[in-house]
């Protein structure tokens, strides 16, 4: 019987099952939510170390030569995409609907659509015992330092240094 004759819900999972099973590895132990996309393009890797637990709807998009790798804790409908790598370490926490993106386009001349442009990458780090909040956005190029703080709603340009506190649009340290 072919996907047709299956309910609505067994045919969505099972075209997702399909299209992201090349490039997607999944250590034991690591914990997936449910309707989770893993969407590796051909050449592109997902890695779900065993530390990992991502939560329910959130979406990983690798294109071709990217990686993304997860060993920390992703919380519901957070979105990692990525054209170059995107690491978040063992112990590293992501709060819920937080955003990773390794790229930006380029729109250097104004005469020509930006489509055409091309994106700038450089990888994004999240390192060990990192905690970003809710809805928090990390852009090309940034590492975010172990034992470091990004408080809700903030968008990270910049590096965060180790055990750092930030908050803001962008994101800077907090007076104390």
């Amino acid at each position: 019987m072919g996907s047709r004759g299956l309910a609505p819900r067994a045919r969505a999972a099972s075209l997702v099952r399909r299209r992201s099973a090349q490039g997607v590895e999944r250590a034991a132990g690591a914990r997936v939510g449910r309707r989770v996309v893993l969407a590796a393009e051909r050449g592109g890797r997902i890695v779900i170390g065993p530390a990992a637990a991502v939560g329910d709807r959130c979406e990983l998009r690798a294109a071709p030569g990217a990686v993304i790798v997860v060993d920390g804790a992703l919380g519901e409908r957070c979105r990692l995409v990525a054209r170059a790598s995107i690491t978040v370490e063992a112990g590293a926490r992501l709060g819920p609907e937080c955003v990773l993106i390794d790229a930006d386009p380029v729109f250097d001349d104004p005469e020509r659509a930006v489509r055409e442009q091309g994106m700038r990458v450089a990888p994004v780090h999240i390192a060990a015992g990192a905690l970003l909040g809710p809805r928090v956005a990390v852009l090309r190029g940034v590492t975010v330092g172990a034992g470091s703080t990004v408080l809700a709603h903030s968008v990270c340009s910049r590096d965060v240094p180790a055990g750092a506190e930030v908050s803001g649009t962008p994101a800077h340290s907090r007076a104390s």
